[in-house]
């Protein structure tokens, strides 16, 4: 549960920064932006999900 309330407040934050970005420059860049930076969070939650399970099955 504590995980999904990170990334939730993660999805926040990008939003927010693309806002920013979206005024402050164009769309374009505020657009790249969030989908690095979504990519990398759904790889990251992917890979420590998977880390997680690989100690589990590992300790069975």
């Amino acid at each position: 549960m504590k995980e999904i309330l990170k990334a939730t407040v993660l999805m926040a934050v990008i939003i927010a920064v693309q806002m920013v970005l979206s005024y402050a420059f164009t769309y374009h860049v505020a657009e790249v932006f969030s989908r690095v930076s979504v990519t990398f969070l759904l790889y990251y939650y992917v890979f420590k999900a998977a880390k997680v399970h690989g100690r589990a099955a590992a300790a069975k």
